[in-house]
């Protein structure tokens, strides 16, 4: 059967219709944020931008901050740190050893190091200087050895030198070793200073590099000898000074500055000198009887001992050798400053004996005697000639790990003051001194027998020990005296001893 459209009931319910397909969409999951309106993107990209160019600014002030300060940095490193390596690296050059002195005599008026012998000019020295002139050149093939002999004459006047460019350090000059030896010359009748230089070499070569020069005017008036820094490792340099002084001369001052030479000094007490500087390094340096108004001798690893007899003032200062030394200090009535005399040392002993001199009486001499060392034994012994009062002695003497003993004669009198921290302190005297007591006042001894000696504690322990020895009554302190008492003289004249350690003990005799 046909069923026409017509006749179709389910046509009649939902009748057709013609116009256009409304489809409604799917189902989905709805969306927490819906994307904004076109102003509002604008707006959200701006304020982005905006945070973005800032950020931009603020990084880069900081870079050109950065780079400023390093600029700055740069600039002062170069306008403070090359001076000061430039400085450094002429100390260096002046001075090798890093133990050495702050400074070595080269001359009276200048202590600064020589130039190299090829960098002085004919106009410095004009025609005063004669170098390399050999009176004995022997070139045997026989011997190992090559020796070469200089000799000069100086008029024994005015200043004298000894010297070398050879520095401190010993490894840059290894080699190369040297004596010299100043003694009186034989012949009476000779006026003038004798110089002899005995030169041995391994090379030809090695003898024509090494200049000994002699010039006769200037403040480098004497010897100076240049040697070559570097040798050959078989290379072997020796150099032998002779030094022949008249027996009667004047020389107002004589200077020696040679790192790596033995120095010995032999000529008496019949020559007198103005003002004796000597320097070495590693090698000891050996005075015999030497008389002059003011003395120096530096060393730094070698040992210094001889017999010195000193007007004004003498020092000897060593790194780490020791001191031996008899000291002869006299003062003459014309003397406007104490005599001075300084032993100073780091880690060796220290031995002297001391005599305080005065040609007249009618005075009171003064002293001053200052004696350092930390890690060795300090022996000091100091007198009166017999011929010389009381005098004005200051005794200072300073030492760390070794023991200190210090003898004063039965002349001293004065304030002693004696202290150690870990350690004892101990005071001896003679028999006949009379213990006082200080009960009176710790200023003055009432009823002081002048032909006796009292000595008064004004403080006694382990530790420490201070007090007063003298004969008659104590002098007080500066000031006025009380209103019942005679007038006292303030202690201008007294004396006084102090001796100072860390952890060592010490002995303080007062004869």
């Amino acid at each position: 059967m046909i069923i026409l459209p017509g006749d179709n009931g389910l046509d009649k319910a939902h009748p057709q219709y013609p116009g256009l397909t409304v489809r409604l969409p799917e189902a989905s999951l709805r969306s927490t944020q819906s994307l904004p309106d076109y102003d509002t993107s604008q707006k959200e990209h701006l304020v982005v931008k905006e945070q973005r160019r800032g950020r931009s600014r603020f990084d880069s002030t900081f870079w050109r901050g950065a780079l400023l300060a390093f600029v700055v940095y740069v600039v002062l490193s170069l306008a403070i740190g090359v001076p000061l390596a430039v400085i450094k690296l002429k100390e260096q050059k002046a001075k090798k050893f890093k133990s050495a002195p702050p400074f070595s005599f080269w001359s009276a008026d200048d202590s600064h190091t020589p130039l190299p012998l090829q960098s002085l000019r004919d106009s410095v020295f004009g025609h005063n200087i004669r170098c390399n002139v050999w009176d004995i050149a022997e070139d045997a093939s026989s011997h190992p050895f090559l020796l070469a002999t200089s000799r000069y004459r100086l008029p024994a006047q005015g200043i004298v030198t000894v010297r070398s460019n050879i520095s401190y350090d010993a490894d840059v000059f290894s080699g190369i070793n040297g004596s010299l030896s100043v003694t009186l010359n034989e012949d009476k009748k000779e006026k003038d200073i004798v110089f002899i230089v005995n030169l041995l070499s391994s090379r030809s070569k090695l003898r024509n590099e090494t200049n000994v020069c002699f010039t006769d005017t200037g403040p480098n008036r004497g010897l100076t000898i240049y040697t070559p820094k570097e040798l050959e490792p078989d290379d072997s340099l020796s150099l032998a000074v002779q030094v022949q002084l008249p027996t009667t001369a004047t020389i107002e001052t004589f200077l020696t500055y040679l790192p790596l030479f033995t120095q010995h000094w032999d000529i008496g007490r019949g020559l007198s000198f103005g003002q004796l500087i000597i320097e070495g390094t590693n090698n000891p340096i050996s005075c015999g009887n030497l008389t002059a108004s003011q003395i120096s001798v530096k060393n730094v690893l070698a040992p210094i001992n001889g017999a010195f007899n000193v007007t004004n003032s003498l020092s000897l200062d060593t790194v780490r050798g020791p001191i031996l030394a008899d000291v002869i200090l006299t003062q003459t009535p014309s003397a406007i400053q104490p005599s001075f005399l300084s032993l100073d040392t780091g880690y060796s002993p220290i031995e002297a004996k001391v005599t305080l001199s005065s040609p007249t009486s009618g005075f009171t001499p003064c002293f001053v005697t200052q004696v350092k060392t930390f890690n060795g034994a300090i022996q000091l012994d100091i007198s009166h000639d017999e011929h010389t009062p009381s005098s004005s002695l200051s005794v200072q003497v300073q030492n760390a790990l070794a023991e200190s003993n210090v003898r004063l004669d039965s002349k001293f009198q004065g304030m002693f003051n004696v202290q150690t921290k870990l350690d004892q302190v101990t005071v001896r005297h003679s028999a006949s001194v009379i213990n006082g007591s200080s009960a009176a006042g710790p200023g003055r001894q009432p009823g002081g027998d002048p032909s006796k000696r009292t000595i008064i504690y004004d403080q006694l322990s382990p530790g420490k020990a201070q007090g007063w020895i003298g004969r008659g009554p104590r002098a007080p302190p500066p000031g006025p005296s009380p209103p019942d008492e005679p007038p006292v003289g303030p202690r201008t004249k007294e004396s006084q001893v102090e001796i100072i350690s860390t952890l060592s003990p010490i002995v303080l005799d007062l004869g």
